[in-house]
């Protein structure tokens, strides 16, 4: 799909984009149950693409991305997110899964509304479209993806995909203003974060692993990590190197840590999954106050473990205080018994401003 987004005279409130479109399960004999919070699962991949070349975001495998995310909110807001994407069933709920999801019957059809995960839109001031014309590509996964069922098992279409969101009308004086701003050789700068994502295989049977990814930011935030086994559905399935056993220190004998050149984040490793809990709620900056992830303790050593760091110097009372891994620095992601796991995928955070001039945009990252 891809969506250009332009107007002579509105200001586009990025927080507002909504993608809806219809799904018709086309078997005949068996219902469609999505198994991810939000439509936006069924796509692998996302950009933002300003003035026809900058590429504001590209995030590959963003089912899962997506899926990542929402795991790490309250279950209320989960709750909220899923009536206004899917749907949902009457059924008994938990923490882990505030709600399930209402089937597609067969050979019928539902119209889904989804929020998609996007800096650029949800960086909160507005976009100005006649000066910032944005082109937004999103790329189907496979049948299967979101739904249960393997190779075969589901059928679908969609059918009207259409954008919504609130557009913004500003006074002739306001607009005269920022144009003649721009035309007079300044600039205007947004600044917001970036998602970078990557994956690599994870040698059967290795105790030590070093994952050197190669691509350098000027402000690194954050890093979160998940890992797959191969079994059940990449989008949903953060698979644990405890595999639900007991947490005693005989089992639970997961290590990771960052290198970026000679520096190591932690200093010393983190070596249990209560401290990878820790340094999620660090990264999310949620390690003290009321605010929740709804992850179960449970899920968290099974199929729902997800780690994180937090690389800002200052959290929460400063942006672009993160770490440059630019300046001859490799950062390298060091794990140690990952167990079953054959796939590890890292999601880069980081702090990035989108340069409006004459002459176009400029992604300064």
């Amino acid at each position: 799909m891809r969506f250009s987004l332009g107007d002579h005279q509105g200001w586009l409130d990025g927080g507002t984009v909504r993608l809806v479109f219809k799904i018709t399960n086309l078997h005949v004999n068996s219902s469609l149950q999505p198994i991810c919070d939000s439509p936006a699962s069924m796509f692998r991949r996302m950009r933002v693409i300003a003035n026809g070349s900058a590429v504001i975001e590209d995030i590959e495998d963003y089912g899962r991305v997506h899926q990542l995310f929402s795991e790490l909110l309250p279950a209320q807001r989960r709750y909220n997110n899923t009536a206004e994407s899917w749907g949902g069933a009457n059924l008994a709920s938990g923490l882990d899964s505030p709600v399930h999801i209402a089937p597609i019957e067969a050979d019928c059809e539902r119209t889904v509304c989804v929020h998609l995960m996007s800096s650029f839109l949800g960086q909160g001031k507005m976009i100005p479209l006649s000066m910032v014309p944005v082109i937004l590509e999103l790329e189907l996964g496979d049948m299967d993806d979101c739904f249960i069922g393997g190779a075969g098992d589901n059928a679908w279409e969609i059918t009207r995909p259409r954008l919504l969101a609130d557009v913004l009308q500003v006074d002739q004086a306001l607009r005269n203003s920022y144009a003649s701003h721009i035309l007079s050789g300044r600039n205007l700068g947004v600044f917001m974060t970036g998602l970078y994502s990557v994956k690599s295989a994870v040698p059967t049977g290795s105790s030590i692993y070093s994952f050197p990814i190669a691509r350098g930011f000027t402000r690194l935030s954050a890093v979160y990590i998940s890992f797959w086994d191969g079994t059940g559905k990449y989008v949903n399935n953060f698979f644990s190197p405890l595999m639900g056993k007991i947490n005693t220190t005989e089992n639970d004998d997961f290590e990771f840590y960052l290198n970026v050149g000679s520096d190591r984040f932690p200093q010393f490793s983190v070596d249990s999954h209560q401290e990878c809990f820790y340094r999620l709620r660090l990264a999310r900056q949620i390690a003290q106050g009321t605010d929740a992830m709804s992850i179960a303790p449970h899920a968290y050593r099974t199929n729902k473990f997800l780690c994180g760091l937090n690389l800002e110097k200052v959290p929460g009372a400063s942006s672009h205080s993160g770490i440059n891994t630019r300046s001859w620095s490799q950062l390298t992601l060091n794990l140690r018994n990952t167990g079953a796991a054959t796939t590890v995928h890292v999601i880069m955070v980081y702090d990035q401003i989108c340069d409006v001039s004459a002459a176009g945009c400029a992604i300064l990252d």
